[in-house]
């Protein structure tokens, strides 16, 4: 969602501001802006993309920055952030809750509003309660806020002074040679700052005097311990023109070998208590990510035998799940700052149940929450669609089933030992590039798919149907195969696309059954397997023949051609695949 970063410096801070906003426009946004503070604040903000601040610049060492997602108020100059109420400029991430009573209370005592944003309030109430102490100001302000915030303020007359706070948005502070900063995200001052530490709900963050100093609600110092940034989050380079989503394609062979290396080191025993006495599972995600834990569900039902109740997260906790001690909920979420996964965990520590966490980011807010933690090893993701994300979280999300397993009943899964040839496969997997190119030539003009597949390869067929939404803008949809027939089969007609994925023996001839269905109509198909008789026999138009894995594993492997057509669909159709419309890659509000 938006992006915050600030920063105080000895040096001029505009170009480390705008570095830093360049860091986070994978986040999503559509306006940007920076205020600098010398000896008066300097504010420059634009509708469109960070370059647009290129052709502005500020003197002065103490600063902030934004990219704004919008919310309350379209795009446009006015409503893009730094927001200045007086003396104070303002950038804030979150959503105010309680933004209609407060606007109309500003307003009825006479303040005079320029935006249409939740955000430009917070300025006016720390305006309002500025006195020359800003620490006790963005207090007293945001103890009149409801809902998410992070925020980050300068004053005009306090130059060297930066204040932040945060509540249910994701907030670090950083220090580096280039200056003191705080920033929403820890891959964005990953390369700039040399030590990071992360602030909690509730708590501030005050830069002055060359310290970053953290405090409670009631203004309490709190100790913070910095640390390193992984090495690992910093971004892959794209050079010539070309695009993070493919990159990250290409990096997916490596980060499953990484984030194997790294779950043959963790040790399980610290949640076998929890796993062996668990009579039910949970597991919450949203989006790509509770596409991976549709998956671990049907792995750990046949496996262990174990019910697992698979929820998107921002349902969850609205249908008064039944869950408490001895439960466990499993939370998958990338960024590890997922609002909606953040409250189902908090929802399920707060019932009693173990939370277990997989996510890409070991410092997020998922992390501090839960119980037991996988942390993936896929590097940063700049692309707002996951794909890398994707598969190193079903690789964790086999270990941890095929673990349950074990203190369950004392083995392993019989494809335990083929984990090791899941890197090898997915880089196989990229000799199905050929024919997805054209595939992708063929069917770049349709207006709407189908995604079919049966048992695990629905999982599957959900993910690359949502790939395609998100960057192609094609209308697809993943869809049970023996559904079709029952109503969804009315809208096949002469060329409209099928794809469909058959990676299950035993499934297979009633995966052909639905192509023949749609062949019989006139349909165009396109089947993806790994086992040659499949695609010999079926009437499919296009194939692709699969690197063959156990059949459980096949999802990992199975969705690569289908990440990369998606990509071709994109550039076919015009578009940017790492920036799709509306969309943002770190979702921290509700």
């Amino acid at each position: 969602m938006c992006g915050i970063i600030g920063c105080v410096s000895e040096k001029d801070c505009y170009g480390a501001l705008y570095d830093g906003l360049k860091r986070l426009e994978y986040r999503g946004y559509d306006s940007a802006g920076i205020a600098v503070l010398d000896r008066e604040l300097r504010i420059f903000k634009k509708k469109g993309g960070v370059s647009n601040l290129s052709a502005f610049y500020a003197r002065g060492g103490t600063g902030i920055g934004h990219t704004r997602w919008a919310t309350h108020g379209a795009p446009s100059d006015a409503n893009a952030h730094p927001h200045r109420a007086g003396k104070i400029a303002l950038v804030h991430n979150g959503i105010v809750e309680n933004f209609a009573a407060l606007r109309a209370e500003l307003e009825g005592e006479g303040e005079r509003f320029f935006s249409d944003t939740d955000s430009e309030i917070i300025a006016k109430l720390v305006s309002r309660a500025y006195r020359g102490d800003l620490l006790a100001a963005v207090q007293s302000a945001l103890l009149r806020v409801e809902g998410s915030y992070a925020v980050a303020v300068i004053a005009e007359d306090r130059p060297g002074e930066l204040v932040a706070a945060k509540r249910k948005s994701p907030l670090v502070a950083g220090k580096g040679s280039a200056g003191l900063f705080v920033c929403s995200d820890i891959p964005a001052l990953a390369g700039t700052a040399e030590y990071i530490a992360q602030a909690e709900d509730g708590e501030l963050i005050r830069i002055a005097d060359g310290e970053i100093e953290f405090f409670d609600g009631a203004l309490h110092p709190v100790p913070k311990t910095f640390f390193r940034p992984q090495e690992e989050l910093r971004a892959l380079s794209v050079a010539g023109g070309g695009y993070f989503m493919r990159a990250e394609i290409a990096e997916i062979p490596r980060a499953l070998r990484d984030t194997l290396a790294a779950l043959r080191e963790k040790d399980f025993a610290p949640c076998a208590r929890a796993l062996r006495a668990a009579q039910r599972v949970f597991a919450v995600a949203c989006g790509t990510a509770y596409h991976s834990a549709l998956v671990f569900a049907d792995i750990v039902e046949k496996e262990a035998g174990i019910p697992v109740l698979c929820h998107t997260a921002g349902e969850f906790r609205y249908r008064a799940p039944v869950l408490g001690t001895g439960d466990v909920l499993v939370a998958v979420s990338q960024s590890g700052e997922t609002a909606d996964t953040l409250e189902a965990a908090r929802l399920a520590r707060a019932r009693g149940a173990y939370v277990i966490a997989v996510t890409n980011i070991g410092c997020s807010s998922l992390a501090s929450l839960a119980d037991f933690l996988l942390v993936m090893r896929a590097g940063a993701e700049i692309a707002v669609a996951a794909t890398k994300s994707y598969n190193c979280q079903l690789l964790c999300l086999y270990y941890l089933a095929g673990q349950m397993l074990f203190f369950k009943e004392e083995r392993l899964p019989s494809w335990w030992g083929s984990l090791e040839r899941l890197p090898a496969a997915a880089e196989a997997s990229f000799g199905c590039f050929a024919e997805v190119d054209r595939l992708a030539d063929r069917l770049h003009g349709a207006r709407a798919m189908y995604y079919l597949g049966r048992g695990l390869d629905l999982c599957t067929a959900r993910e690359g149907a949502l790939k395609v939404k998100e960057i192609a803008r094609v209308f697809a949809e993943g869809y049970a195969a023996g559904e079709l027939k029952h109503g969804s089969l009315a809208l096949i007609e002469d060329h409209f696309p099928v794809v469909c994925i058959s990676t299950g023996a035993s499934l297979a001839k009633k995966s052909e059954n639905a192509l023949a269905e749609v062949k019989s109509r006139g349909g165009y198909c396109a089947l993806f397997s790994q086992y040659p008789q499949v695609l010999q026999e079926s009437c499919a138009d296009a194939k692709c023949l699969l690197p063959a894995l156990p059949e459980p594993l096949m999802p990992a492997v199975a969705v690569i051609p289908l990440q990369y057509f998606a990509y071709k669909m994109c550039l076919e159709r015009g578009f940017d695949p790492d920036k799709p419309r509306n969309l943002a890659k770190s979702v921290t509000v509700e």
